[in-house]
């Protein structure tokens, strides 16, 4: 028996139809897969038949009618209608009998008489009607009829040799026969066969072409790869894309779009036929791209021979493809489609094969989750170990949703603390106000004992983070109670969470945890964990800032501790290497992003926003500050909110912006936070704008604050909060310039001679308490000092006060050179952006600073090392005597090396520098960066360093 398209099959019963209108009789056995357009054929052949005189007489078989005795001759007799004259009798002759009589394929007698005899009769009847037309019966479905009726279809089989009769019937195609013996008795006689199958891809191009889509050629092939020749599932494609639904956004809506209508077509072709094809289609739907006949036949515990045979038949209509289901669309909607219990029975069924067959636990998991179930042990441990697969690959909401369910399933309290402990560990990097709800009871396991010492070091800090200091003060107590319990490296972090939060670990020495401290020096990592707290005690130095960058050397995110990373970074930031705590802090911003930790990219670019604006980059620091609080909600951010609000309050103080940073003012804060060091840099920056906007008593306020806060936790430090230089500007704005220079004596007798930064801050104000004619020399002193620092902003300040020093003295040509370098340095803070008053619109503005760039650019591969440091200190304003005394070289070489700048760059002139040439802050940053990474103390892997 060929295969024969739709077209070809048509034709051939046309063909049958000529013959059988000789008084030839016909029988035609139309066979075809699942939704292979059986119907629609027999519907246009019932079409052109009756326009070609045949008197049809149809019937359709049904599953809920199979056991209906007479049902399908029951149809055929009604679709006559009554221009077919039948006899009265013949509706008699398909009466049901009563169910005591028993069936009719039991050849029982019926209330007419035996069946045998009424199936003669009816049969006499039908072939009565062939005498004045060509008659055709056409029966869709035949392997749903009844038994009676297919007795009556045979009987007239037998007698049609010579009649005008045409038996169309449409039965599906399966490896074994639904009806073996109807089957067999009908191809005892003659019968012609026809199998449809699928269409071919030129079939599709025709039907495109009839359809009126452009190009049909050229997109025949994907219709065909998406409904696998399948005339419902194409058809129903076609709506979708002629704008019935489009539910794919993505899609290119000039080809084949899978959207509604295809999915009930999908849906529409397995609830046609038998249950044990739709249990396939579901079972395959489940197992998802794992798929397979063999894994089939095991979830359905089913034979694997017969489930090779209904994947055959779905394959075949287009809904499978390689055991799995064909299309996405296809597959969501049989999932849709199935009741709640039995799927997640499915997918719990599965997760267990999948688990036994050693398949990873990410496998496993997804499957669980589907299921919203973990019954066993295993599957507790399948969820755990696909938890951390997924924070490793930076999917954090997967590794939550395992854990939830695992802790969920739990029912050993160790087993549940040690899940709670994990899912607080996963939350922690999406959103930390989420994790909270579980905090307690794990510091309630942190104390007894329950948790492993890196997991109890873990919750302590969790519960510091939000303020909750005097648990979290128990917990670590308890932890350290014993330092045997303690591995060197969770004490060391311990340790320096204290430090980044109270600048001091007194808080464990207050709960007799001394032992923590010797824990914490065992071991290298740890014993530079521990060198690098050092700064909050003695300030920065080469000890700590060799330590942290060793430190960052050495961490990763989401196994390093986050406060012990901030606490390196900002050893960093406050000594003698901001440039280099900016480039760490971009890097691991970008690690974070990479592994999907939104709370580390928030926290380190507040960090970032810090860094900015030690360096005087206003810009960036507002930047950050705005990028770092948008990534978090507020009470995700706990007591690390003071950080980059306190940034951005700073930055918008300084650029004059007061009414924006009093807005961020007004937010609440925590009250915890004013316990910790943190609170110093709120404090600072509120007291900074009160002062900036005459509200000098409210400032002294504040700067008092952070005085005997730091005189009470052991850490006053200029380096860490200059706040006597701070007092000193609020007692110059009363009047009272005695105490202010008695309070910036203090600062500078506290202040090491590396804290060059402190130094110049200190001596710009002291010029301000001093006398007119001491100011210059104090003055020159604290630029020399900023310079070295690197801090633009300050740096202006200070060169504003110089100018104005020289101009109070009558020096006005001094005082305008320093007003313009005041300037310039201004300009810089404001990069990449310029000053709002400089003149010209925002696209002159664009214009020169992409040129800027790209002259720079030019300028590094062009100068040597030399020309580059005179010509930096040039743009900056510096006299070449200046030049010459800071780079120990003679005058004249200055000015050699000036010619050559001018010569290289393309310029005439001292104040085009700045047009071409950064300031010292970018460029030494780049030759800062270059020189560790040839020491190995900076990854050489970075954009920026190779740019």
């Amino acid at each position: 028996m060929a295969r024969m398209g739709y077209d070809a099959a048509l034709s051939q019963l046309r063909d049958l139809l000529a013959e059988s209108t000789c008084g030839n009789g016909r029988l035609a056995l139309v066979e075809g897969g699942l939704a292979s357009g059986k119907t629609h054929l027999l519907h246009e052949f019932s079409r052109q038949a009756a326009k070609a005189g045949a008197l049809m007489l149809t019937a359709t078989g049904s599953r809920a009618e199979r056991k209906l005795a007479m049902g399908v001759a029951d149809q055929l007799l009604r679709s006559a209608g009554p221009a077919a004259s039948l006899p009265e009798h013949a509706a008699r002759l398909i009466g049901i009998p009563d169910e005591s009589a028993g069936s009719w394929g039991a050849n029982q007698p019926g209330p007419y008489g035996s069946p045998d005899t009424s199936i003669r009769e009816l049969c006499g009847v039908l072939l009565d009607l062939c005498a004045d037309q060509p008659l055709v019966l056409a029966v869709d479905d035949v392997q749903f009829a009844d038994a009676p009726s297919l007795r009556l279809l045979l009987s007239l089989q037998r007698r049609m040799v010579s009649k005008r009769l045409l038996i169309v019937l449409n039965e599906w195609h399966r490896g074994k026969p639904t009806l073996p013996e109807f089957r067999a008795e009908l191809t005892r006689h003659p019968c012609s066969h026809i199998r449809l199958a699928p269409l071919s891809v030129e079939d599709i191009t025709t039907l495109l072409a009839k359809e009126g889509v452009p190009e049909p050629a050229r997109l025949a092939h994907g219709y065909h790869r998406l409904t696998g020749g399948n005339p419902l599932l194409l058809h129903a494609a076609l709506d979708d894309r002629l704008g019935a639904v489009f539910t794919d956004e993505d899609a290119d809506r000039e080809g084949p779009l899978a959207g509604v209508a295809y999915a009930q077509a999908v849906l529409a072709c397995l609830y046609r036929w038998d249950a044990e094809l739709l249990s396939v289609a579901r079972a395959a739907a489940v197992l998802g791209d794992r798929s397979s006949p063999a894994l089939i036949a095991q979830l359905l515990a089913g034979r694997l021979e017969e489930t090779e045979e209904l994947v055959r038949i779905l394959t075949e209509a287009g809904v499978l493809l390689g055991g799995r289901i064909r299309h996405p669309r296809g597959e969501s909607a049989i999932l849709d489609g199935m009741p709640h219990g039995e799927r997640s029975a499915l997918h719990t069924q599965v997760a267990r094969l999948l688990s036994q067959a050693g398949a990873t636990a990410g496998d496993v998991a997804r499957h669980l989750l589907a299921a919203g179930q973990a019954p066993e042990p295993w599957a507790v441990a399948a969820l755990r170990d696909a938890s951390e697969l997924a924070l490793t690959a930076g999917d954090p909401e997967t590794a939550v949703r395992c854990l939830e369910l695992a802790v969920g399933a739990s029912a050993d309290p160790r087993e549940r603390n040690a899940g709670m402990y994990a899912l607080t560990r996963a939350l922690w990097r999406k959103n930390t106000a989420v994790a909270t709800a579980y905090l307690p009871p794990l510091l309630d396991a942190v104390e007894a004992g329950q948790l492993p010492p890196a997991a109890a070091v873990e919750i302590v800090r969790y519960s510091l983070w939000h303020g909750q200091t005097e648990a979290a003060t128990r917990a670590a107590a308890a932890l350290c109670g014993t330092p045997e319990r303690l591995d060197p490296r969770s004490a060391a972090e311990l340790s320096a969470t204290f430090h980044w939060y109270f600048g001091s670990d007194r808080r464990l020495r207050t709960a007799g945890a001394d032992g923590v401290r010797v824990a914490a020096r065992r071991g290298t990592w740890a014993h530079a964990v521990d060198r690098m707290t050092t700064f909050w005690v003695r300030g920065g130095g080469d000890t700590a800032t060799t330590s942290a960058q060793h430190i960052l050397q050495s961490c990763h995110v989401g196994e390093t501790a986050l406060e012990v990373v901030a606490g390196a970074l900002l050893a960093l930031r406050c000594g003698s290497k901001p440039h280099l705590a900016r480039s760490w802090c971009e890097r691991l911003v970008q690690e974070a992003a990479r592994f999907g930790d939104l709370t580390w990219q928030a926290v380190l670019s507040g960090v970032n926003a810090s860094i900015a604006l030690r360096l005087g980059d206003l810009t960036t620091a507002v930047q950050q500050s705005e990028r770092a609080l948008q990534l978090l909600p507020a009470k995700a951010w706990g007591i690390l909110i003071g950080l980059p609000r306190a940034t951005l309050v700073s930055a918008r103080t300084s650029l004059g912006d007061y009414d924006a940073a009093a807005q961020v003012l007004r937010q609440p804060v925590p009250d915890a936070l004013f316990e910790t060091f943190l609170g110093l840099y709120y404090l600072e920056a509120r007291g900074c704008l009160f002062l900036a906007t005459d509200q000098a008593l409210a400032a002294g306020g504040d700067f008092q604050l952070c005085g005997r806060l730091m005189h009470e936790w052991e850490v006053d430090l200029p380096a860490l909060s200059p706040w006597r230089g701070n007092l000193a500007l609020v007692n110059l704005e009363l009047g009272h310039t005695a105490e202010a220079r008695e309070l910036v004596r203090q600062q500078l007798e506290r202040t090491r001679a590396a804290d060059i930064r402190v130094r110049g801050i200190s001596l710009r104000v002291l010029a301000a308490a001093s006398e007119p004619a001491r100011r210059p020399a104090l003055l020159r002193q604290s630029v020399e000092f900023l310079t070295a620092a690197q801090d633009r902003l300050e740096l202006a300040r200070a060169l504003n006060d110089f100018s104005l020093a020289h101009q109070k003295l009558g020096e006005f040509d001094q005082a305008r050179l320093l007003a313009r370098r005041a300037t310039q340095v201004t300009r810089a803070c404001l990069a990449p952006g310029l000053p709002a008053e400089e003149e010209g619109g925002a696209e002159q503005r664009r214009a020169p600073q992409a040129g800027w760039r790209q002259q720079d650019q030019q300028s590094r591969q062009v100068l040597s090392e030399a020309e580059r440091r005179v010509a930096e200190l040039a743009a900056l304003g510096h006299t070449n005597r200046e030049i010459s005394q800071m780079l120990y070289i003679t005058v004249s070489t200055v000015e050699q090396h000036l010619t050559r700048v001018y010569r290289k760059l393309g310029i005439t002139r001292r104040t085009d520098l700045l047009s071409v040439y950064e300031l010292r802050g970018h460029d030494g940053e780049q030759h800062e960066r270059t020189e560790l990474a040839r020491d190995g103390l900076l990854p050489t892997d970075r954009e920026d360093i190779a740019s």
